[in-house]
């Protein structure tokens, strides 16, 4: 499935059919949004955004009328809606900070229509320009906006059944409809002082291209390749072998720039030396820490708008040498590297703590009660604490160490995924990384697999946070001491690892020892059985349903 789908979306008969389905949408609500915009203008002064709240009810509207409070208030504190007042020219041009900043909780259906119809325009411009990153934070705010008035306004035309008449009711919280107070409904703006016709374009719907224009892509293509190979008009068979290739080749790739290009994935435009990339992204970095203090500094509004420009200048080439940096083979050997050498530094240690938490551990752990561990004796003759025992049962991940890792790495993802990791200690954490350390590398080279995926991801999320907590301890024990900070409490990593103390010895195996699951092997069937089966069930002629066969008949075998 997921296959064809990427394969269907990466077409152009795809996007264009989405620009035709989204064009038909917006022909749909046209009507009603050019309507609701007169109508949240009518309420509006031209210039709301200079008028304080309290000038809006206190002074009359031009019909003599005084504009009820809730509006008032809804405009000044609602200020999105202030936007039906500004030149959608001015509004193209506005940083994305200021539409980041503005406040859209609370909008009722009839403003959602309104905002959407004075910038609908604007969002095309935006959409075809986000290259650029300051546009395209604008450009995402306005998909938001219009995400969430297309989900709003499908509910609305989902319930002009309800009886009770809802839907209506949440968009009349404040009712446009009831009252006139005379403000222009057209495209007036407090900067232009006069009428523009500055309403958002209608876009005219494009004819769908079809297979043509395809085919002619192709034909445009095959030539393309043939131009470059400098071939002859008397092709060989080996060539035409060749430029099918070369053809299928050229076009997976430009599919998967496609796609690349969707998931906002940069392609690294030239091929930088590796050194050479590694040294700019210093170089850079130090630059962009700089402008970004004279940026925290500065009180002039004109250089913070350089410095805003030459930060994000700034950040457009550390991007560029950051991929080319990652996209190297000697970046991938380098982590590998770091990867071992930061595996050999904590290997002693969790070994260590391994060893600690299975002396506390029997190795029939999981056939035993929280009650059965604190009330049989240990093989050395002593009781195992409650707040260890409880700690065994309730953080069940622990009982892993008593598994091995060969009977751990086939099991089901969901298996993994609901043990409780909440309350870990660093020891903990060690003795778990140490025991499933090597399952990880498996499960990913297995990734194509869904299941082996989702273990690997478990493990990946299991591992980052055990290296978390690692640096976070040393660090603290190297400012601190050993001993760490007392006056922390349990804030100090060291205190926290001691809440449970394994530094005791219960006389349980230390070694990797474990609980072996045996399985009958006369109740599992053969391939020579289950094919067997098979053929007496074809050969009856019986309408009974059939009894359960093959791998269910092993199961069911196993129950008894």
């Amino acid at each position: 499935m997921m296959k064809y789908s990427t394969a269907m979306m990466v077409t152009d008969e795809w996007a264009q059919e989405q620009q035709r389905l989204e064009q038909e949408w917006e022909d749909s609500v046209r009507a009603d949004n050019i309507n609701a915009l007169k109508q949240v203008r009518s309420h509006m002064p031209v210039n709301v955004r200079s008028m304080t709240e309290e000038a809006l009810v206190s002074e009359p509207t031009p019909n003599g009328k005084f504009l009820p409070q809730a509006f008032a208030r809804k405009f000044k504190r609602t200020n999105v809606l202030q936007l039906l007042r500004v030149n959608p020219l001015d509004i193209e041009k506005m940083h994305p900070s200021y539409f980041e900043g503005m406040r859209t909780t609370g909008l009722t259906v009839t403003e959602r229509r309104a905002l959407h119809e004075h910038t609908k325009g604007i969002g095309t411009k935006w959409f075809k320009l986000k290259a650029d990153k300051n546009v395209e934070r604008k450009w995402l705010w306005f998909d938001g906006l219009k995400a969430k008035f297309k989900e709003v306004q499908t509910a609305y035309d989902s319930h002009h059944d309800d009886p009770q008449n809802r839907h209506v009711k949440a968009d009349r919280i404040l009712d446009y409809t009831e009252e006139d107070y005379g403000f222009p409904t057209e495209a007036l703006y407090e900067s232009s002082g006069k009428l523009e016709s500055q309403e958002a374009p209608v876009e005219t719907k494009q004819p769908a291209q079809s297979k043509p224009k395809a085919k002619a892509d192709d034909i445009e293509m095959m030539a393309a390749i043939r131009y470059r190979l400098e071939l002859e008009d008397a092709e060989s068979e080996a060539d035409k072998k060749l430029l099918r290739e070369l053809y299928h080749a050229e076009k997976r790739t430009k599919l998967l720039e496609k796609s690349l290009k969707q998931a906002r994935i940069e392609i690294p435009e030239d091929d930088i030396p590796y050194e050479e990339a590694k040294a700019k992204v210093a170089e850079v970095t130090e630059k962009i820490k700089a402008v970004a203090e004279k940026m925290m500094s500065t009180s002039d509004t004109r250089e913070a708008a350089m410095l805003e420009k030459d930060y994000e200048s700034l950040s457009s080439e550390l991007t560029r040498y950051q991929s080319a940096m990652m996209e190297s083979k000697e970046w991938a050997v380098e982590q590998l590297e770091k990867e071992r050498q930061w595996e050999e530094s904590v290997r002693e240690r969790n070994q260590n703590a391994l060893k600690m938490i299975r002396r506390h551990m029997p190795v029939k752990i999981r056939d035993m009660s929280e009650e059965d561990l604190v009330k049989k004796t240990t093989p050395n003759g002593k009781v195992l604490p409650q707040q260890i025992a409880r700690k065994f049962k309730r953080t069940n991940i622990l009982l892993l160490l008593r598994m091995d890792p060969s009977s751990i790495e086939p099991m089901h993802p969901s298996s993994l995924e609901s043990m409780r990791t909440t309350g870990l200690t660093l020891t903990e954490r060690r003795a778990l990384h140490e025991h499933l350390r090597d399952l990880g590398p498996r499960w990913k080279t297995l990734a194509n697999d869904k299941m082996a995926e989702r273990k690997w991801m478990w493990h990946e999320s299991l591992r980052s946070k055990f290296k978390e907590l690692v640096n976070a301890y040393d660090a603290h024990v190297e400012k601190y001491g050993p001993e760490g900070n007392p006056n922390m409490g349990n804030r100090c990593p060291v205190n926290a690892d001691r809440a449970v103390d394994y530094s005791g010895d219960y006389g349980f195996p230390e070694d990797a020892e474990f609980k072996v699951d045996s399985v009958a092997k006369s109740n599992l069937l053969t391939m020579e059985d289950i094919k067997k089966r098979k053929q007496e069930e074809e050969g009856e002629e019986e309408e009974e349903p059939a009894k359960p066969g093959g791998f269910l008949a092993a199961i069911a075998g196993l129950r008894k």
